[in-house]
């Protein structure tokens, strides 16, 4: 067993300073929790790790430094939170750690049941703990983070101590590293399996989380999967960017009389129709490892139509920058797409991009309409689960949109 230690790692020495040139007092007490680089003195060199936030002579904030991203300092709390003792720093932040860990163990502790086993318990920004990710698939829990200032924050023995503790389903803790890691992850308890099986909404999934995508699955279109099965009663379905074939497993429990799944990664299609053997789904399904864009061409020309077709494709558009561009590339795939939903059919589209508002994602879709001189009717908007919780001060981070339409 793992003994307790806190949650994150402390420095020994005498915490930096960070000294804005731009106020943002506002924007940190409404609940925003990143600062940019431009709010601070470009001259002055800044390094990775633990700081104190100061504006003139005032301290504002215990934070992290990124500085080697626009992102540069994420806010952990604020000086004037009831708990924070300005000559005990390291004290002060190992009860935020605990607060914001209890907080966040209490949103889903009833959440657990032999109907889904598998959920986000700590969602980043959303629960308090900047750049922490933890996904849960029944007995295996995996920790992500998206930068390496924030992996070495956070101690890792201390969270699997605690998750053990919260969830004593859990017998392996794996920490998974950024794609351009030299290694692929670690062991922080026990031994991580070849394949991992948990449950959502009923339905199995294998994952082999140490290759896998993201934490190992896609858990944030939980609900809007389980919806699609709400209307695959005897129908044809075309899930496109399909990854491992969550539409399609639930388009089969549904009723769907056929089922093809499209995706660019052989490992992906294969791993779709082991998510078909695993639910024992006799449902006729093709999983085709093909890119998507060049079998939607194919299946213009070939007249072939679906009565539900869902296209989910990464981001494309990673950055600000990148928004106008990406644009351009969902209208067309969206535009293309609907040339293949039969007469009266559903289409499903999502955008997992946080560049992309949800109006502009609308936009989108109307546009996409639009080239097929096609009408649509708004069946069902939705996003991200509960457990993918957001500051309502970040709308930045409510990235999820997913929109299911009639095509008229």
């Amino acid at each position: 067993m793992i003994e307790k230690t806190a949650l994150i790692n402390l420095p020994e020495n005498k915490w930096p300073e960070a000294r804005l040139i731009r106020d943002v007092t506002k924007h940190l007490k409404r609940g925003h929790r990143w600062i940019f680089a431009d709010c601070f003195d470009s001259n002055v060199r800044m390094v990775n790790g633990l700081a104190v936030l100061k504006m003139r002579n005032d301290s504002l904030a215990i934070g992290l430094i990124q500085a080697d991203t626009q992102l540069r300092f994420r806010l952990l709390c604020l000086f004037e939170e009831s708990f924070v003792k300005p000559n005990n720093l390291n004290s002060s932040l190992i009860i935020w750690s605990e607060l914001q860990w209890n907080k966040a163990v209490e949103l889903r502790k009833n959440f657990v049941s032999e109907w889904t086993n598998s959920f986000r318990l700590i969602n980043g920004e959303g629960d308090g703990m900047p750049g922490l990710i933890i996904d849960i698939y029944h007995d295996t829990a995996v920790i992500k983070h998206d930068h390496i200032g924030v992996e070495k924050f956070w101690n890792h023995i201390g969270l699997a101590k605690k998750l053990i503790e919260d969830f004593p389903q859990i017998n392996t803790v794996y920490l998974k590293r950024r794609n351009d890691a030299e290694t692929k992850g670690e062991e922080i308890f026990g031994t991580l399996k070849d394949e991992v099986i948990f449950r959502e909404n009923g339905c199995n999934f294998a994952s082999n989380i140490r290759d896998a995508a993201k934490t190992g699955f896609f858990l944030d279109q939980r609900d809007n999967r389980k919806l699609i099965s709400q209307f695959s009663q005897s129908k044809s379905m075309l899930n496109l960017f399909s990854y491992t074939g969550g539409f399609s497993v639930f388009a089969a429990i549904g009723g769907a009389r056929e089922v093809t799944s499209v995706d660019i990664a052989k490992a992906a299609t294969l791993a779709s129709s082991r998510n078909f053997e695993v639910n024992d789904l006799k449902v006729k399904h093709d999983a085709i490892a093909q890119d998507a864009f060049v079998f939607i061409d194919e299946q213009i020309k070939d007249k072939r139509k679906w009565d539900i077709v869902i296209t989910d494709p990464p981001s494309f558009a990673p950055n600000q920058k990148s928004v106008e561009t990406a644009v351009e590339a969902y209208i067309k795939v969206f535009s293309q797409s609907l040339k293949l939903v039969g007469g009266n059919g559903l289409f499903a589209a999502s955008s997992c991009s946080s560049h992309i508002s949800s109006d502009k994602f609308f936009e989108i879709c109307k546009e996409s309409f639009s080239k097929n001189r096609k009408k649509g009717t708004l069946v069902f908007y939705g996003g991200q689960p509960f457990d993918h919780p957001y500051p309502l001060a970040m709308e930045e981070l409510r990235y999820l949109k997913f929109a299911l339409f009639r095509v008229d």
